[in-house]
């Protein structure tokens, strides 16, 4: 990778990383508002709609946002914007006829999951609501994307800007003006009203770069080649769903709907935290754009990049993990810590392979990536049985445990898969030094805050704070003095660092 693209990947991560701080935040602080007021057991009630439009989200997208992000990036990187349009409503119609099914199946579905599936009555009304939310979210996404092919990722930063407060703001009037037995209800409501917002402030911005995807003009595009690429990744798509959500699932079909809550609580913290430093959709336009003999030297960066950040956020969650389900969500989802704990180094897996899901998909491979998601959702589905099951026999609270098991064995399964494919068809390498040492800077990190939390009583907030900076700074001097972090990546930081919009 050459410094031009070098710089701008760096620029497009800051913009990406400054989005998901805005995201994650918002979100942070919208879970904490609803789960205090929700308590565990209508937390759980939400979380289990959620991932339920989740999962009917997945298969109105089916590959459409991925497909759109490769092809409107290879047309740009051509220089044919009149082709990257064509391709963005192309894509569109797909995604608009997939929109209407499911919202409407979901409609029709939502009575016998609710009373039959899940036995679990009061799911209904969440579940009819949801169907507007995933009509609005399954457009949003596709604008989205779309920035991200354009790389124009600082408008998704305020996207966030204006959905997160909108959020929280309608949770508020919510929780004010009506009665708790609609909750649950009103949020989900007030979430697609947010959405709703941002979809049209999403629009302005698209006709600001003078791209309209509603305009007649159009190119000649390969659209065989379109759908051929689109129906691999569709595949690994859905399976990716199913592998993202069957554990919350399968725990609402066995666990009482409190359990689903802390369970639910613990995964929210660690996916967001990956997705908070997720490089992959910033990675897929520049994978797309290089030519064969750039991708090794380019892959590796972007590996050496994953490392640096993820490591030490596991052992960060692994010595504070316990203050931070107490100080976000409070005593009763204490619960929560134990399947946390096994969710931790997910934060590492679920980077590296959406790293390398980008480049299957950007040089035009998608085949390998789904036939191993395809295995690996099967294998994740029958680990989570057995686990669940298993220690059931023990404890509801190791039960959620069982579920984390099966999660964290499938999906680094799935990402040393990836990895030995990677290397045979791409020649890509994972450099040793790559990951030992941010790996040995954050075991002293972790040791260092685990002898202080020894001494510590009760974990206040400040008390917080002032741990996790010292994390940091630990963890940087450690990456500085045995040359994990150079002169050269201070430079490439502050010549990337964004001024203005």
């Amino acid at each position: 990778m050459g410094k031009g693209l070098t710089g701008i990947f760096v620029k497009e991560s800051i913009w990406k990383f400054l989005s998901s701080i805005i995201g994650k935040a918002g979100a942070l602080v919208f879970v904490i508002i609803i789960a205090r007021f929700l308590k565990p057991d209508g937390f759980g009630i939400y979380s289990l709609a959620m991932s339920i439009s989740l999962v009917f989200i997945a298969f109105a997208n089916i590959g459409v946002n991925q497909t759109l992000v490769r092809y409107v990036s290879y047309a740009f990187g051509r220089a044919n914007k009149k082709q990257a349009v064509t391709y963005a409503k192309y894509l569109l119609k797909i995604k608009t006829f997939l929109i209407v099914l499911l919202s409407f199946l979901l409609l029709v579905l939502a009575y016998p999951l609710s009373y039959n599936l899940f036995e679990k009555p009061q799911l209904f009304y969440p579940l009819i609501i949801v169907t507007l939310y995933i009509i609005l979210v399954s457009f949003e996404s596709f604008l989205e994307h779309l920035f991200y092919a354009l790389k124009k990722t600082k408008y998704i930063a305020v996207r966030e800007i204006i959905f997160q407060p909108l959020r929280i703001f309608f949770a508020l009037i919510v929780f004010l003006i009506l009665v708790p037995e609609v909750y649950v209800e009103g949020i989900i409501f007030g979430a697609a009203l947010a959405t709703l917002a941002t979809l049209a402030t999403m629009i302005f911005f698209l006709r600001r770069e003078n791209f309209s995807i509603f305009s007649r003009s159009s190119a000649r595009i390969d659209k065989k080649k379109v759908r051929k690429f689109l129906g691999y990744v569709a595949i690994g798509g859905l399976s990716a769903t199913f592998f993202g959500y069957i554990d919350t699932i399968m725990l609402g079909i066995f666990l009482p709907s409190e359990y689903i809550g802390y369970y639910s609580a613990a995964f929210t913290l660690i996916t967001s935290i990956a997705v908070l430093l997720s490089v992959s959709i910033i990675a897929l336009p520049i994978f797309t754009q290089l030519k064969s003999s750039q991708l090794e030297d380019a892959f590796g960066k972007v590996f050496r990049f994953v490392c640096i950040l993820n490591i030490p956020l596991i052992f960060g969650t692994l010595a504070v993990g316990r203050y931070v389900i107490k100080l976000v969500y409070d005593l009763p989802y204490l619960p929560a810590t134990l399947p946390l704990y096994f969710l931790s180094p997910l934060i590492f897996s679920i980077s590296i392979s959406n790293v390398l899901v980008a480049l299957f998909s950007a040089r035009e491979k998608p085949q390998y990536f789904v036939r191993m998601l395809i295995i690996t959702a099967v294998i994740n589905i029958a680990l989570n049985y057995f686990f669940i099951t298993l220690f059931l026999k023990v404890s509801m609270h190791w039960a959620m445990a069982g579920a984390a098991i099966a999660t964290l064995f499938s999906r680094y399964f799935y990402m040393f898969s990836l990895g030995i494919i990677g290397t045979r068809k791409f020649k890509i390498r994972f450099k040793t030094s790559y990951w030992v040492k941010p790996s040995v800077s954050a075991v002293v990190m972790f040791s260092v805050l685990l002898n202080i939390n020894a001494y510590v009583e009760d974990m206040t907030l400040l008390i917080g704070i002032g741990e996790v900076i010292l994390g940091v700074f630990i963890y940087g001097i450690c990456m500085v003095l045995i040359k994990g972090i150079t002169k050269e990546d201070f430079a490439l930081l502050k010549s990337s660092i964004p001024f203005r919009l």
